[in-house]
This record gives C-alpha cells, sequence and structure tokens, in this order.
C-alpha cells in the first residue's frame, strides 16, 4: 500500500514539475536591451575582437556594419532621430531629453512642455521639442516620424524604459530616448540617477554599472521589457581627447572599454537579446574615413555576422534596419517601414577577420575614390576637347596625332571595363598600382583592338556588356567595390547596377547591335535584337538583378526608338511621342511583372504605395531624384565630364561636316542620345548616368571621325540630316 502511495506522489509531483516547466515558457516573455554607445568605432571594435580579456564574448557576438548616414549633415542628433523614425530623417536645434523636475529654461521641465504644448506631465521623460521634430521631418520627402515604434510597443504593452546620458560639462547630451519615446513624446526612464559622479573621469562622470544592472535585473516580471541604455563614457572621453595627455588617453581608453566590457557580460544575463550599436563614431575614426559603426548582437545563437535585405550585402546592413528588427524580435508587424530586419549569418563562425578584412577594403576604396575618379574624370575631358579638336581641324598631314587620338579614345572607352574588372585587386595592389593597372590594360586593349579589327567599338561593347551581365548574375561582386560602383558609406545604393555603369551598359548593348544593321537582313536582324534588347530590359529592372528603375526606362525608350529609326522612312515627331508614350506605359506594366517575384526592393514598394493611392510617396520619390541630380550638378566632379560631352554631342548634331555616312554610325549616334537624355531625366543621379553614356557616344563618334579622314571616305560639309531615312 505504502508503496502505491508512494509511487503515486512521484508521479504527481513530476506532473506539476512538468507543468510548471511548460507555464514557465509559455509565459517567458522578451527582454530586449540596446546599448548606445556614441564614439564606438571599427577601431575599437577590432580592439574587443582581439584583446585577450575581452574576446571570449564579442566573439561570440554577431558582427555588422551599419550605415549610419542621415538626411541631412552626419551627427549624433541626427544618426538618432534616423534610426528612431526607421527612415532618413534630421534633428532640430535645442532637441533633449529631460527628467520632469530638472531646469530648463529657467523652468521645471514639465513646466517648460505645459508651456510650449498646453500640456502638464510630470512622469517620465519629457521632450519639449517634440511637436517640432516631427513637423520638421514632415515637411522632408521621407517624412520619418519619431514615436510610431515607440506607440506600437505601447500599444501591445511592452514595457519601455530608457537610461544614460552623454552629457558634458558644456553641455546636455541626452539621445537614446529617440529609440524609445511615443508620439505623445514620453518614455519612461531615469537619466541622472544612471550616471555617478567619478573623480579622475572624463568630465568627471561615468555610468553606474551596478544601477543598470539592478535596472535590467527584472525576476519574476512577466511584462515584456525594452531597454535603452545610452552609454555615454567614450562619448566624454573623446570629447575630452585633445586636451589630454597621449599616454593618459590611451590608458583611460582602454580602461572605458574594459568597463563596457565588464558591464555587457553583465547586462547578457539579464536579457534575452542584447544590442550594442554605434549611433556615431568618433571624430579621429571619421576622419580617417572609418564611417561604418559597428554593431554586436547576442541572442539565442552564437558568432557569425550580421546583414540585411536593405544592402544585400554581408556584415552590411543601414540605421534605417534597426526598427524593423525590433519590431521583428517582438513579434510585431513592420511592412510600413522601407528597412529591413537583420539576419544573422553564418551562425557558429568566432573568426572575425573577414569582416575586418571587407571593411577595411571598403574604407580604402572610400578614402580614395574622390582623388581617384576626380583624376579619372579630367583624363576623359581631355581625351574627348583633344578629339574634338583634331576632329574639326585636323588635317591629312596629322596622320601619328590622328592615330594618337585614336588610341586615347579606343583606351578610354575601354577603361570602365578595366574599372570593373580590377576592382577586386585594389587592396592588394594599392592605390597607385590599381591606377597603372588600369591604364596599362586599358592603352593594351586599345591598341590590339586598333590594329587587330576593323570594328573595335563593336568589340569594347561586347566585352563590356558581357562582363557587366556576368557581374550582375553573379551577385555584383565587381559592382560593389568598384570605383565606378556604389559605396556603403555613401548609402545611395547597396546592390543592382549603379548609374555610372548604367549608362555604360546600355549604350555598350547599343555598340553590339548598331554594326549589325549594314551587315543583316532586317527580319534577322530583328530576331536577333529583340531577345537581346528584352534581356537587357530584364536584367535592368529584376528586382534580384539590375533594380534600377531609371535605367530599365531609359533602355527601353532608348530601344523603341531604335526600332523606330530602323523601320520608318521618315521623322515625324508626332509618331515619335506616341511611340514614347505606348512604350513607357509597356516599360512600367514591365517592370511591375518584374517586381512580383523575389524580396521587395524600393522599386517593388514604390509600385505598392502607388497601387494604394499614396501619391504623396510617389510625389516624395521624384523630389528627391530631383534634389539629388541638382546636388551631383553642383558638387560632384561627373559635371564636368557631363558639360563636356553634351557640348560635343551637341556640336556634333549642329555641324554638318561633323556627321558621318554609314547608317549604323548614324542610328548609334542618334540612339545613344536618346538614351543619354532619357537617363538623365529618369534617374535620380541622371547626371552621372548620362555623363558616362554621352561620353561613349561622342568618343565612338569620334574615333569613326577620325578613322574615316585616314580612310580619304569622309567627304566634308556632306549633309547628313537627323531625318534622313535609314533604308535597307
Amino acid at each position: 500500500m505504502w508503496r502505491k502511495l508512494i509511487l503515486l506522489l512521484i508521479i504527481l509531483i513530476s506532473f506539476q514539475s512538468n507543468l510548471l516547466s511548460y507555464a514557465e515558457t509559455t509565459d517567458k516573455k522578451e527582454k530586449i536591451a540596446v546599448i548606445l554607445v556614441p564614439g564606438l568605432s571599427m577601431t575599437e571594435a577590432h580592439w574587443f575582437i582581439h584583446n585577450e580579456g575581452t574576446s571570449e564574448l564579442f566573439e561570440e557576438a554577431a558582427l555588422g556594419a551599419m550605415n549610419v548616414r542621415p538626411d541631412g549633415p552626419y551627427s549624433y542628433l541626427n544618426n538618432m532621430v534616423t534610426m528612431g523614425a526607421g527612415a532618413k530623417a534630421v534633428g532640430v536645434q535645442g532637441w533633449n531629453s529631460y527628467e520632469a523636475t530638472e531646469e530648463v529654461k529657467g523652468f521645471p521641465a514639465s513646466e517648460w512642455v505645459h508651456q510650449l504644448t498646453g500640456i502638464r506631465r510630470t512622469e517620465g521623460l519629457l521632450h519639449p521639442d517634440f511637436h517640432r521634430l516631427n513637423n520638421k521631418n514632415e515637411l522632408g520627402t521621407h517624412r520619418g516620424q519619431v514615436g510610431v515604434f515607440g506607440d506600437m510597443l505601447r500599444e501591445e504593452a511592452i514595457v519601455r524604459q530608457v537610461y544614460g546620458h552623454s552629457d558634458t560639462l558644456e553641455e546636455r547630451i541626452r539621445y537614446g530616448s529617440l529609440l524609445a519615446l511615443d508620439q505623445s513624446g514620453t518614455v519612461n526612464g531615469d537619466i541622472t540617477q544612471s550616471v555617478k559622479e567619478k573623480s579622475g573621469s572624463p568630465n568627471g562622470m561615468e555610468m553606474d554599472i551596478e544601477f543598470l544592472i539592478n535596472k535590467l535585473s527584472t525576476v519574476g516580471e512577466k511584462q515584456k521589457r525594452f531597454f535603452v541604455i545610452e552609454w555615454g563614457d567614450l562619448y566624454r572621453l573623446y570629447d575630452q581627447m585633445f586636451y589630454m595627455e597621449e599616454s593618459h588617453f590611451q590608458n583611460e581608453q582602454e580602461s572605458q572599454l574594459k568597463r563596457l566590457h565588464s558591464f555587457l557580460e553583465q547586462a547578457r544575463q539579464e536579457v534575452d537579446e542584447l544590442w550594442v550599436i554605434s549611433p556615431m563614431m568618433n571624430k579621429q575614426a571619421y576622419d580617417e574615413k572609418q564611417q561604418l559603426a559597428p554593431v554586436f548582437y547576442w541572442g539565442q545563437q552564437k558568432g557569425g555576422y550580421l546583414t540585411s535585405n536593405t544592402t544585400r550585402q554581408e556584415y552590411l546592413l543601414s540605421s534605417i534596419d534597426i526598427v524593423p528588427t525590433l519590431l521583428g524580435s517582438f513579434h510585431l508587424p513592420s511592412e510600413s517601414y522601407s528597412g529591413n530586419q537583420v539576419m544573422q549569418s553564418s551562425v557558429g563562425v568566432m573568426d572575425k577577420t573577414p569582416f575586418f578584412q571587407t571593411v577595411d577594403e571598403i574604407v580604402l576604396i572610400y578614402k580614395s575614390r574622390a582623388s581617384v575618379l576626380s583624376i579619372y574624370i579630367t583624363c576623359l575631358v581631355v581625351a574627348l576637347i583633344g578629339a574634338a579638336i583634331y576632329g574639326a581641324f585636323g588635317t591629312k598631314k596629322r596622320r601619328t596625332w590622328r592615330y594618337i587620338t585614336r588610341l586615347i579614345l579606343l583606351s578610354a572607352l575601354w577603361s570602365p571595363f578595366w574599372f570593373l574588372a580590377l576592382s577586386g585587386t585594389v587592396k592588394t595592389l594599392g592605390i597607385s598600382g590599381f591606377v597603372l593597372g588600369l591604364i596599362a590594360s586599358s592603352l593594351l586593349c586599345g591598341y590590339v583592338v586598333e590594329k587587330g579589327s576593323e570594328k573595335p567599338i563593336f568589340w569594347i561593347g561586347l566585352f563590356t556588356f558581357l562582363l557587366i551581365n556576368v557581374d550582375i548574375i553573379l551577385g555584383f561582386t565587381l559592382m560593389q567595390r568598384s570605383y565606378l560602383g556604389y559605396d556603403p558609406i555613401i548609402g545611395a545604393r547597396y546592390y543592382g547596377i549603379g548609374n555610372e555603369f548604367a549608362g555604360v551598359y546600355i549604350i555598350s548593348a547599343i555598340m553590339v547591335i548598331s554594326p549589325l544593321v549594314e551587315s543583316i537582313p532586317k527580319k534577322r536582324l530583328v530576331a536577333l535584337i529583340v531577345p537581346l534588347f528584352t534581356c537587357v530590359i530584364v536584367i535592368l529592372g529584376k528586382n534580384t538583378l539590375g533594380t534600377n528603375a531609371g535605367a530599365t526606362l531609359s533602355a527601353g525608350i532608348a530601344f523603341a526608338f531604335f526600332f523606330y529609326r530602323m523601320i520608318t522612312k521618315r521623322w515625324s515627331w508626332r509618331f515619335l511621342l506616341i511611340i514614347f508614350a505606348l512604350s513607357l506605359s509597356a516599360l512600367f506594366l514591365f517592370l511591375y511583372m518584374l517586381q512580383l517575384t523575389g524580396e521587395q526592393t524600393h522599386i517593388g514598394m514604390a509600385f505598392d504605395r502607388l497601387l494604394n493611392g499614396d501619391i504623396r510617396y510617389i510625389t516624395d520619390t521624384i523630389q528627391r531624384k530631383m534634389a539629388m541630380n541638382m546636388k551631383i550638378f553642383r558638387h560632384s566632379n561627373w559635371t564636368q565630364l557631363f558639360v563636356t560631352s553634351y557640348l560635343l554631342g551637341a556640336i556634333i548634331l549642329w555641324r554638318r561636316r561633323l556627321q558621318l555616312e554609314g547608317r549604323d554610325k548614324q542610328l548609334f549616334l542618334q540612339t545613344g542620345v536618346v538614351a543619354s537624355f532619357a537617363l538623365l531625366l529618369l534617374n535620380d543621379s541622371g547626371v552621372v548616368a548620362a555623363a558616362t553614356s554621352m561620353f561613349c557616344v561622342v568618343s565612338a563618334h569620334y574615333y569613326w571621325l577620325s578613322a574615316s579622314k585616314e580612310e580619304n571616305n569622309f567627304a566634308v560639309g556632306k549633309t547628313i540630316n537627323p531625318s534622313q531615312t535609314v533604308e535597307d
């Protein structure tokens, strides 16, 4: 009998234990902490990984490099507003966070808020300029609004708490709450008590680790919690760096990093997910062009790297991805944000060496991009002007100079190919080695096609066209690290085909097709070029390939014009406008169809907004594109090439003696000009795409002009009207 009772008791205890275990699992609530560390750069991240005392903790984290560019100038405030809004945004002068009893403008913060808003608040952290902040960004083209994320958490009964600050002796700096406040402009937290006075510390203050760990330790509480801690010790250190003795600064820097490590070790035990995010790097790192901010993440899985579909590049994410990621961690929808959730890749990999090698390569290219492109663009401008002079005034006695001109033009046309092909060698060869390799390769290939082929332009176009196609299909490995590609530090584009190569790509396709006009019957030519042009449009527009809407539409317009001039016998502006209108309509439909499968991109989002009646989103996008074009035109080196190539293109079309016989060359010139104009009007960096495309058109034309003079096949003064029929 006793045995049966004991056995029954054991079964009941075991069953109760299982029920309690299940209940604990079911009731387990997420606790997520974000530690904002202004001043943290890749230099400190490297130290954490390779320092013996800190490496174990940080090797277990997933590591990423974040683009922190805001809508306005780079600053801690603008960067944080962008992160908190989940969209490009800017701050307002005087923004700060206050406890209700702190003095602002001679009044308690609660009274000052009451004077500004008519609402009296006595609890939580207050933000007197909240209405000004959102009003300012509502007038922008990104419409980023701080507080929407906080509202979503509040509606789900997720407790939001903010601690810490980056105050110095001269000013108050409390920006951490931007990541957690709601649309009433408030959030719970404690600013002053989380930082304590400490003799000898930078600005006489340091974060109170014991206080913060006590706040993170919420054992027994079942509510979901979201913590934001603004760890201001590094910011205060770098603020005082200019006045410190160098060796003391080094010692203090190491001490501060060890304190941060000690805090993170303890914090990791208290929360389910821990993020360490740098909203801005220190000035020293910024001046050294190390302008990607480190992000560490500790979750259920150890090691690996961070990435997102916003960048589609390993190790890279954007600050607009932070809010969607946090929403995903709390199992809340994030579709209303343009950013994407950050993903952890290569789980279990503790070695962070490939990450730092990639970041070093990105920084190297970014540091040298301006000087390399400035020299390159200047050389192209000089080549065009020289070719124009000899094309207009050269005589038969100057054959040597004309040969040199042709060689330079062919080499210049080869240069985009080699910019792409050699992009992976910058770190190995160095900047000087890369430039020398580019020059040597371009000159050699120019010499080979000049000597060995009757159609050098065709071969240049073919090789360039094929290389760009291969790189796009294989995942943009070369374009992502090319000087003519897109830069993740600038952050205008992270994947697809950039506008520099978009112009080259479209013109190279026309280079391949135009010589066939005279050598292939029309029906066979149509059967050949329809699949080719369709392939180009698909590659440019597909969301998993080129993802360039402006280039897709421009290519379609150019190809429609090519067909029109190849088939019709008369020039009709009315018929041409009808063709363009029909082509644009068909292209928009085709572009939409290309977005229906695969991950959503900015193009797919634009179509979704348009179909949902959000016209304002479309008009904002158009305004941003126009503003970007104006900015590039005013400040970019590409303006030199744009103005020069367009001026020479206009002269070619205006002066009869500079025009060539041969319908293939006429068709190339006219279609190239149409493509370039379309790229200018339809792209956000249209000046760049228009410059590269028109350069290719003008260079090819002046090459043919010089070659025709050499062969005595050029009739001076012969009229070739734009409306001349292109016959079979």
